[in-house]
C-alpha cells in the first residue's frame, strides 16, 4: 500500500510509541484511496502542548487512532479526496464527526461512517448514505450533538 524510504510508518498516536519516532519525509500510496489528515495536541519537553498532524491512509487505521486517542487531544480531521478532472487534483473536507459501526453493520457499511461540515447525511468511507443507527458507537465528535447515533464528545 505504501511506499517509504526508512520503512513502515507506525499506526499508533506518538505519545504511546515505546521506540523512537522515526521521520518520513516521502510517502508513496501506490492506491487512489482517500488518506485522512488527523489534526491533534502532543505534550513534549516539559509539558509544552504542540500540534501534530498525521496522514492516515486507511479507514481502519484511523479508527485504530481514534480508539487509542484521548479526544480532547483531537483538533480536527480533514479527509482527502482524488478528483477526477484533467490534472492533479485534491479535495479537502473536513469531518464533523465518525463512528464506529455496529457489529451487523459493518459488513455493509465498512470500518467507519462520516459526517462532513455543514452537511446532514451520514456516509460510508465509499461517500454514500447511510441510514441512522442506535447501535454505532461515536469514536469524534466537533462538539455538536447528532441524534440518536452517539452522545457528543467533549472536546
Amino acid at each position: 500500500m505504501f511506499i517509504t524510504t526508512e520503512g513502515c510508518a507506525p499506526i499508533q498516536h506518538p505519545s504511546r510509541l515505546v521506540s523512537k519516532l522515526r521521520r518520513h519525509e516521502v510517502v508513496t500510496r501506490a492506491l487512489e484511496a482517500p488518506w485522512y489528515l488527523l489534526v491533534y495536541d502532543v505534550t513534549c519537553g516539559k509539558g509544552r502542548r504542540v500540534s501534530q498532524t498525521s496522514l492516515v491512509a486507511c479507514d481502519d487505521a484511523l479508527v485504530c487512532l481514534l480508539e487509542s486517542m484521548d479526544t480532547a487531544e483531537i483538533r480536527g480531521i480533514g479527509r482527502l479526496d482524488r478528483r477526477h478532472c484533467s490534472g492533479p487534483s485534491w479535495g479537502l473536507k473536513w469531518i464533523d464527526a465518525v463512528w464506529k459501526p455496529g457489529l451487523g453493520e459493518a459488513r455493509k457499511v465498512g470500518e467507519l461512517l462520516l459526517r462532513f461540515e455543514a452537511e446532514p447525511l451520514v456516509r460510508d468511507a465509499r461517500l454514500w448514505p447511510v441510514e441512522e443507527l442506535p447501535e454505532r458507537r461515536l469514536l469524534y465528535s466537533v462538539g455538536r450533538f447528532f441524534g440518536a447515533t452517539g452522545n457528543t464528545l467533549a472536546r
